[in-house]
């Protein structure tokens, strides 16, 4: 076996950690036995490496076939989390993710319009209509000070509407990382 090989094994025997011994040594027994015979059909071990890919992803896999197969064996510990994350991910997902998004996105172009047209209008564009309230129109020397102000409260709005959403996706990927089996502590 090449250096090369035996590099991709002791990666992915490392990866394993946190399942029991007897069930990492069959992982890397199979592994082991694949490699050999694709290299007795005429593969090269590059190309079987290459087919296998990183050994992160199989340890993953690995792991979540791992804890697929404990079925009933499955600790309480290991159902409340599972619990916790398709509640948390399920429904929820689909009215925040969508609903944050659309905002931050949407009120983000809209505070660049809006300053944007603030600037036309201080230079004379009259067909840009910028109101106070019914009959109380703001003077075209201040549009330019209106559309930052009211430019201003569109972009904050759409700024905590996007790290709400980067907040959420950060939880959901944390939620998803406590689920696999090897990525917390036992």
């Amino acid at each position: 076996m090449s250096p090369k090989t035996r590099a991709y094994l002791e990666k992915l025997y490392q990866l394993l950690e946190k399942m029991p011994e007897d069930e990492r040594l069959d992982a890397i027994r199979e592994i082991e036995s694949h490699i050999a015979e694709g290299m007795a059909g005429g593969q090269s071990e590059e190309a079987i490496l290459t087919r296998l890919g990183d050994p992160r992803v199989l340890a993953k896999a690995y792991r979540s076939e791992y804890i697929m197969e404990k079925g009933p064996a499955r600790s309480f510990k290991d159902v409340m989390i599972m619990v916790g994350f398709y509640c948390s991910t399920g429904l929820l997902s689909i009215m925040v993710i969508p609903v944050l998004a659309t905002i931050a996105y949407g009120f983000g172009f809209s505070a660049v319009l809006i300053f944007i047209a603030g600037i036309i209008r201080t230079f004379g564009v009259t067909w840009i209509q910028m109101n106070l309230g019914p009959g109380i129109e703001v003077p075209t020397e201040w549009s330019m000070l209106y559309s930052t102000i009211v430019g201003g409260i569109v972009g904050g709005i759409a700024y905590v509407s996007w790290r709400g959403l980067r907040n959420y996706m950060n939880f959901l990927s944390a939620s998803y990382k406590k689920v696999l089996p090897g990525s917390r502590t036992a």
